[in-house]
């Protein structure tokens, strides 16, 4: 992954500064208003996007806002980006989300192997912060299989 701050420290800046104006609407629940942010933020990023860092962090936001809106199938591309533009192996955000994603679309075969992946990776750590139905799955899940 490149380092947009290390090729356009000014666009960087932009950039950052647009999606935290997206998560203020976010945090006020107004999620179109946010996506509105989210995607300024995507159009400023130079190509190729998935090179660069800085997109998996507004993907992760557009996944959340669409995941919010009940938009499950539009939050689901947002999640598979943000896993492709993970910084690390070990992050096991993207993989929850897109789990979490698929268990609403009611993919629950796909849902579970992306909670697993994270599972077997952080445990019930992966899951904090998240709403319990999901790794109650989960175990349910890995106890039939």
């Amino acid at each position: 992954m490149k380092t947009l701050s290390e090729a356009n420290k000014k666009l960087e800046e932009l950039i950052v500064s647009t999606v935290e104006k997206g998560n203020e609407s976010h945090d006020n629940k107004s999620y179109e208003d946010a996506l509105k942010e989210y995607f300024r933020a995507w159009a400023l990023l130079p190509e190729p996007k998935l090179e660069w860092e800085i997109a998996s962090w507004i993907s992760a936001c557009m996944y959340s806002a669409y995941f919010d809106m009940a938009a499950f199938a539009k939050a689901k591309e947002w999640a598979e980006i943000a896993l492709k533009t993970r910084g690390s192996d070990i992050d096991t955000a993207p993989l929850v989300d897109l789990g979490m994603v698929c268990f609403e679309l009611n993919s629950l075969d796909e849902s579970y192997n992306y909670f697993d992946a994270a599972y077997n990776y952080g445990k019930a750590r992966s899951f904090k912060e998240r709403p319990k139905k999901y790794l109650d799955f989960y175990l349910s899940e890995k106890k039939k299989r």
